[in-house]
């Protein structure tokens, strides 16, 4: 029997290559001793692509439940990596913000983050990474519109 699934749609394929990067990418940060968790690398990821934000958008952003992030966050604010402050413009919401001290992890991290890129795009020549970067751009952009939600960063166009 045939299955009306079809394993090589483009959700499926991005869905498959996100996994092997995440995987890829724990697995070092895990190797690595740079003093934090493979969880707690990707709010400091996160964080470092989306600037200042509220604690909650934060959350949203990376589909975790706010008591999930608060937790990972008590921990970098205990080693001084982020820190929190009331929003100036709704005292009741918390701005996550990084610190300093985070940017020889992110650095550390980015370093990372290149070797494992490298691994995945071995066998595409740069013509081809740009075709893919930009449909996948297009892609995430046309999925945000659809599900309503503000993107991360407004990409400027030339």
């Amino acid at each position: 029997m045939s299955s009306p699934i079809d394993s090589d749609h483009i959700a499926f394929l991005i869905a498959d290559i996100a996994r092997h990067f995440r995987i890829a990418f724990e697995h070092d940060i895990a190797k690595s001793e740079i003093g934090v968790t493979a969880s707690e690398a990707r709010v400091l990821a996160q964080l470092a692509r989306a600037g200042a934000t509220r604690q909650v958008s934060l959350a949203d952003s990376m589909c975790l439940a706010p008591m999930s992030l608060s937790v990972f966050l008590d921990r970098l604010e205990a080693q001084g990596l982020v820190r929190r402050q009331a929003d100036p413009s709704d005292r009741r919401a918390k701005l996550v913000a990084l610190t300093p001290e985070a940017d020889p992890i992110l650095q550390r991290m980015a370093e990372m983050g290149q070797q494992v890129s490298a691994i995945a795009l071995d066998g595409l020549d740069e013509a081809g990474q740009q075709r893919f970067a930009e449909a996948a751009k297009t892609i995430r952009r046309n999925l945000e519109v659809h599900r309503g939600v503000k993107p991360l960063r407004m990409e400027v166009e030339p």
